[in-house]
């Protein structure tokens, strides 16, 4: 009977986010296109008390058992100890994702793969440093969501990002990656924006693309802990956007992430409240889908107010919705940071100094917004 319910709770999240996706219509699905020989990974999955590597060079399947600090760094230069793998998948993340006194914060989004890009903006504007380290100090990075799907650079984002968690906490920093609906559907086996690359390297490894996502694997255990609602200062940021309808049912950040970790990237079965909640944050009015701020007569200054007074902060940050720049809607009420970075062409930052909201481009110069 158990086991019934849980099959018929995980078609009903697919369900969820197929609706979702129907108002996704930017969105192109990526080809199949021809075969060629790649190399990716590595997937580092806990089995029986190890961590094992499973990786593709150039083409050919490769593994290692019981994985050390010093394999790690010599084969693909991660900057990590597998004690933190296990630090991270003992933790319990907490709910209340608020941070005070930050006085300099840099924001990407949906990066969908495009590494370079990505370590460009980075690199421009200090946030690391030559060698892909953390160089912002005490300073804060968001990753506001979507780094997977569409490009064939994402096993490389996420490593980096691992990384820069990693040294930003010991440097008294912290980086913030939020969970979008890419990550959502990919834990949720949903692949039709996964680049084809991945599921020809499962294939070579001798694994599904849910198994190099799944709970057992370092990426699968740290994608389900990720938040939805993050408050720093106060400025909230969330992948896609709060809709009045949220805040209608009065769904505060700390019981939206909640429901985030446990029944829907957990996959826990909740009681009947619960699953109603479920069906409307992975709906087209939840965190990780809405678009109702770019939909004409749907959304006013006056609803933006009302939803930021809920939240009890001045400024929403979010991605989901490419524009050709870091833009602001509503009088600088929201700031939009997808910038098509997806594209692979170009690419935007939000940099936020003692309160003053900057744009920053791939060359390191620094925008401000118009008044």
């Amino acid at each position: 009977m158990v086991r019934a319910f849980k099959i018929s709770f995980v078609a009903f999240l697919i369900f969820a986010f197929s609706k979702g996706g129907i108002a996704q219509e930017d969105e192109i699905l990526i080809s199949e296109g021809p075969q060629f020989i790649i190399s990716e990974g590595p997937h580092i999955i806990l089995q029986e008390g190890q961590w094992v590597a499973k990786w593709v060079e150039n083409g050919e399947k490769k593994s290692e058992t019981n994985v050390t600090a010093d394999f790690l760094n010599n084969e693909f230069q991660l900057g990590l100890d597998p004690f933190v793998f296990m630090s991270n998948f003992e933790n319990n993340p907490n709910p209340n994702q608020k941070y005070k006194g930050v006085s300099k914060i840099t924001v990407i989004s949906d990066i969908h793969g495009q590494y370079d890009l990505m370590v460009q903006l980075l690199k421009s504007h200090g946030v690391i440093d030559e060698n892909l380290n953390w160089n912002y100090g005490n300073g804060h990075l968001v990753v506001n969501g979507d780094i997977m799907g569409r490009g064939k650079m994402v096993t490389e984002i996420l490593w980096l990002v691992y990384k820069l968690e990693n040294q930003a906490k010991r440097n008294r920093g912290r980086v913030h990656f939020l969970i979008g609906n890419h990550e959502l559907m990919t834990m949720f086996n949903d692949l039709r924006y996964l680049n084809n690359k991945y599921q020809q390297a499962a294939d070579i490894m001798g694994i599904t693309v849910a198994e190099m996502y799944g709970a057992t694997s370092v990426f699968g255990n740290w994608l389900r802990k990720l938040p939805a609602i993050v408050t720093i200062n106060d400025l909230l940021f969330v992948h896609a956007g709060i809709s009045k309808e949220m805040v209608d049912r009065k769904m505060k950040a700390a019981k939206v992430n909640r429901l985030f970790f446990d029944q829907i990237s957990g996959f826990k079965p909740g009681n009947k409240k619960q699953m109603e909640d479920v069906e409307f944050l992975t709906s087209a009015l939840g965190p990780t889908w809405y678009r109702g701020y770019f939909v004409d007569g749907e959304v006013y200054e006056k609803d933006m107010d009302y939803i930021l007074k809920f939240f009890k902060t001045k400024t929403m940050i979010i991605g989901h919705t490419s524009q050709r720049s870091v833009s602001q809607l509503f009088g600088g009420r929201v700031y939009v940071v997808d910038s098509n970075i997806k594209e692979g062409v170009n690419g935007e930052i939000l940099i936020i100094e003692e309160g003053e909201f900057l744009r920053g481009n791939l060359d390191g110069v620094k925008f401000r917004f118009p008044q």
